[in-house]
Formats: structure tokens, sequence, C-alpha cells
């Protein structure tokens, strides 16, 4: 019978550290039990999550709850104290009801940066908001960027979640690429000195964030930003404008009260319009979008209600380079109470409309098995849809 060797465990403690920091934190540290050694190698990662939700399960009792917390707590603690490595890469810290463990809060994020953290990660939103999703607005952030990391000039990403900060400080985040923002208000004023102080930002995200000024960012050029992603935000204003001549990949989901947008970007790649809650514009309600914009993959999540058709045609009239459509079919809205402000013949529209759209003519055509950035999931639904088409690709 032959006898089998641990190969993993014969290679150097230093190479052990480096595969086990590409494993989930949750995963590295399960690799403690299986010897003293790998116990302190696991205590050597780059990559460090301490998620409150990984020790407190939601269904407990109240007070089993709370000993779940507290162990959470101490863990937290003891892993700081007893981490061997010298370096941190990411560092990431999910916390509830943080008003009463600033400690503990501060202690980490000191820790963080102290090892030289690229990616930095604090979420102190409540479970329950994710559960409540209409009213998630009514909640302020619960706490405060500490002001030493204001200093600190390594960052690369940074994602706060209910947790804010001071604009103005933000001048010192020169090699910032990524910023995500969620569950707290998010004034334009804090958004433009993001773009303007960070100057090699790239991707700009926000998630349940909310304001109410006018979301205006075309005075200035800002020519680095890649990606822009608003989910789930509320913006009550009227207006919404973003100048960013670079910008390839646009994704909005939730709803939109606001109808006159302009996004003013020649390298747009991809716009993925998630609009499940609402009746997409249709151009002539004063929503305004770049003609002639390079976006190659449009993506519409909606229920294609006959009152979207408009809305839909207008946005394929905006991208006569696209060469990929997705509609994701959702649950039928309720539009009861929504009434068009043109008439509409559903029965004659795709004849009457089908060959006034130039992308059928040029550019749109069915994406082929294994092509980067494209679900072929929808293959069959797109090819049903391009047999209209006369383009040399279809």
């Amino acid at each position: 019978m032959t006898e089998s060797f641990d190969f993993i465990s014969l290679l150097p403690n230093s190479l052990l550290s480096t595969i086990i920091s590409f494993l989930p934190f949750k995963e590295a540290v399960r690799t403690s039990v299986l010897s003293k050694n790998w116990l302190n190698i696991c205590k050597s990662t780059t990559n460090i999550e301490f998620n409150e939700l990984f020790f407190v399960k939601p269904n407990e009792p109240p007070e089993i709850r709370k000993a779940q917390r507290r162990t959470f707590l101490e863990f937290t603690r003891s892993w700081i104290v007893n981490h061997t490595g010298t370096l941190v890469d990411k560092f990431c810290l999910t916390l509830s009801m943080p008003q009463n463990v600033g400690d503990v809060i501060e202690r980490c994020i000191a820790f963080a940066t102290q090892h030289g953290v690229k990616e930095l990660e604090l979420d102190f939103s409540d479970p329950n908001w994710h559960q409540n999703k209409v009213h998630y607005y009514n909640h302020g952030a619960q706490f405060k960027l500490p002001e030493h990391v204001y200093w600190y000039t390594r960052l690369e990403s940074l994602k706060l979640y209910s947790c804010s900060f001071v604009e103005t400080e933000m001048v010192n985040f020169h090699a910032l690429k990524q910023v995500y923002l969620g569950w707290m208000e998010v004034s334009v004023v804090a958004i433009k000195a993001l773009l303007t102080n960070c100057k090699m930002l790239e991707s700009l995200s926000m998630q349940r964030c909310w304001n109410f000024d006018s979301f205006d960012l075309g005075q200035e050029q800002n020519t680095r930003l890649r990606k822009l992603v608003l989910d789930k935000c509320l913006f009550l204003f009227v207006y919404f404008k973003v100048n960013a001549p670079n910008l390839k990949i646009f994704k909005y989901c939730g709803l939109m009260k606001f109808f006159i947008i302009e996004i003013d970007s020649l390298e747009m790649e991809e716009a993925d319009m998630d609009l499940k809650v609402m009746v997409i514009p249709s151009g002539r309600e004063s929503l305004r979008m770049q003609q002639d914009m390079n976006v190659r993959h449009l993506i519409i999540k909606t229920a294609l209600h006959e009152n979207e058709f408009l809305g839909i045609t207008f946005l394929l009239n905006s991208c006569p380079m696209l060469e990929y459509l997705t509609i994701e079919l959702c649950t039928e809205k309720n539009m009861s109470d929504y009434k068009p402000l043109f008439d509409f013949n559903r029965a004659r529209f795709w004849i009457d409309n089908v060959g006034a759209y130039k992308c059928l003519s040029s550019s749109l055509r069915v994406p082929q098995q294994g092509e980067t950035g494209v679900d072929t999931n929808y293959r069959k639904t797109e090819s049903q849809y391009l047999r209209f088409s006369h383009s040399k690709d279809v």
C-alpha cells in the first residue's frame, strides 16, 4: 500500500503564507486546525475579514446573539494581537451597532494602516436595514472615519458603508482607484471632492445612498473615471448629469425620480439599466443622453410593459454602435396609475420601428459562445429578435 505524503506542508512557510492569502479569510482560519504550524501560517495572511455575521446568527434568541457578538469581538482583538505578518493587502470589518465598541474599531483600522493596507472596507450597516428596503434613507451613518486615515496615502480601494467622511480632508489619497459608498447620505459636493482630489480614481460605486441636490457633475471633465454604478440609491431631484469622456461602464438600478439625464461619454462600452420598479422613460419625457454614444452592450432589466416600448426605442436610438442587446425579463409591474404621454399602438410598434434603429443594420450581432463580457444565456432570445435585422453579422 502506497504511503501518502503531505507535499503542501513541505513547502516553505513564506510560500504557504502567500498561498493562504489567496483564500477567503474564513477558509484560511479553518486551516489553523491542521497543526500548530498551520495555526501560525494562517495568522500571517494578508487578506483579513472580520465579519460579525460569521459569528452572530440572526435567528437565535437575544441573549445568545449577545454572547456570539462578545465572542466575535474577542476573536477580533486576539487576532490583531497575534498576527504574525508584516503586511496586509486587504482588510474588511463588518460590524453593526458600532457606537459602544469604538475602541475595537479604532484598533482594527490602526492595525490595517500600520500594516500598509491597500484595500480597506468598513461596513457598519445594520442587517435589519437590508430587509426594510423602503425606508433605508432614514438611517444616518453609524460611524465616522477616524482622522488618522485621512493622512494615509497607500489606499487603492476604499469601501465605506454607513461610515461618514469629511470630503475636504480627502486630499492625500493619491493612489486611490476605487471608491464604494453605501447606506448613508452623500452630497454632490462630496462626490466632486472625491473626483477632484483623487486623481487616480477610476471607479465610483454608490449603493443605497441618498441626497436631494442636483446631481450635476458636468462642469469639469473627469477624465480618469471609467466606471460609475448607482445601485438602489434615492435621488429625488430632476436633473442628472455626468461629464466623463472616458466612462466605459454605467450601471443604474432602482427608482428614477429625475427625468433629465445627460451622460457625456464617447467611450461607453456597457450601459446596464435595471429599471424593474419604474417605467422606462421615452426620451420625449425629457430623458436625454449623449447621442451617438459608442455603447457596445446595452442591458435592460424590464417587464416589457407596453408603456415602456417607447423608452426602449429611445435607448436603442441612443446607441447606434450597439453590438449586444440583453433584455432581462422581470415581474410584471403595477402601472395602473401610469398614463403615457403619447398614443401607442402595440400591434404596429415593431413593424413601424424595426427599420429605424441604426444599430440593427450596422453593428448588432449574435454573441458567440465564450465571448468576454457577453451572457450567452440570452443567445436564443437575441437570435429571435435579430432575425428582423439586415446586418451582415446576423
